[in-house]
């Protein structure tokens, strides 16, 4: 009767909601953008100004250190990428075949000015000063962000004596990035173009080259693709869901491989769709190896391990340990 008692209260006690001891915790850090008289009114959690060419302002972040301790922050700037599915990615070095910018794109993070080393006493709110100098260079939307980033903390385990232990450290940050957004009054219209296609044999997905050709964030992309072999018949087809793209930004568009078989042989990828209400379409072929598919399997596909270091099969092990525990039942009923 006790242990079904307390069977019971024990699930009563693991079905009560977690969150109850929780909904009093405030955040260790909190940042505000204080927002300038040019700021788009609609717009919250981020920097979305109206300005005019070569002017330069000056806007705020109000950071709130929640904690008994003082708190020092790293700031740095960040120029804005396109994440290869779609939606907006910011650093400073990212150059790679899936995201990178053009080569006469704005550096919207060499024109930001934000103080590297930032203190906050304990308990209390400072406003962070950010300096922007406005390109004066034709297009309607520049796109940028500040990063703020706690100071790493050091985790050690304890000290041991045995030979195979390692000390392990951790050393842990948290970045927090605020976007700016400068719109001038100027209107440009939209420039999307595709390019070629290929095959990605690190994540197996065909991709589509697209590229943002002006200054401007290009909203609503959409369509649809599909794959034929070289005879023309299809081998699969998807929709593209909406996504933007960051001004003056190029990606390749994944798009994963839905065919029962991965072969090598020439296909073609076709799209069609619209960015901003214009329509593209495009017909690319690729090609596909033998290297690539050996190249795929060797990165995702697990090996299965049918025998042990010595090259004998797991199941002769296994029917040698059942043989082994027959026999040495039989022989303790007889000794008894």
């Amino acid at each position: 009767m006790k242990i079904r008692l307390f069977f019971i209260l024990g699930f009563f006690l693991c079905c009560l909601p977690i969150n109850t001891f929780a909904q009093d915790e405030v955040a260790p850090l909190e940042i505000e953008p204080v927002y300038p008289d040019n700021q788009q009114p609609e717009t919250q959690g981020y920097f979305n100004l109206l300005v005019e060419p070569g002017e330069t302002q000056t806007i705020e972040l109000k950071v709130t250190n929640n904690l008994e301790t003082e708190l020092t922050l790293t700031g740095s700037t960040a120029n804005a990428y396109t994440h290869p599915t779609g939606g907006m990615l910011y650093g400073t070095n990212i150059d790679s075949d899936n995201s990178r910018l053009l080569e006469d794109a704005i550096l919207l993070a060499d024109l930001i000015e934000i103080e590297e080393t930032i203190t906050i006493p304990s308990q209390s709110s400072v406003n962070v000063p950010i300096e922007i100098a406005i390109p004066e260079e034709d297009g309607q939307t520049f796109l940028g962000a500040v990063i703020l980033t706690t100071e790493p903390m050091s985790m050690e385990t304890e000290e041991t004596n045995e030979e195979d232990a390692a000390n392990v450290i951790l050393n842990t940050e948290t970045s927090y990035t605020v976007a700016l957004q400068l719109n001038l009054p100027v209107e440009t219209p939209s420039d999307l173009s595709l390019g070629e296609a290929g095959f990605m044999n690190e994540t197996g997905e065909v991709f589509i080259e697209m590229t943002n050709n002006v200054h401007l964030i290009q909203e609503e992309i959409m369509g649809t693709y599909s794959v034929a072999d070289q005879e023309g018949a299809e081998l699969f087809s998807g929709e593209i869901p909406s996504f933007k793209m960051a001004p003056k930004s190029q990606i390749r568009y994944p798009i994963p491989w839905e065919n029962e078989s991965l072969d090598d042989g020439t296909y073609t990828l076709n799209v069609n769709g619209t960015a901003g209400g214009n329509e593209f379409t495009a017909s690319e072929s690729f090609t596909i190896e033998n290297e690539d598919i050996q190249e795929y399997e060797e990165k995702n596909v697990p090996e299965t391990n049918t025998s042990d270091n010595n090259g004998i099969p797991i199941w002769v092990w296994v029917a040698g340990a059942v043989v082994f525990g027959i026999l040495m039942f039989v022989i303790g009923k007889k000794v008894k």
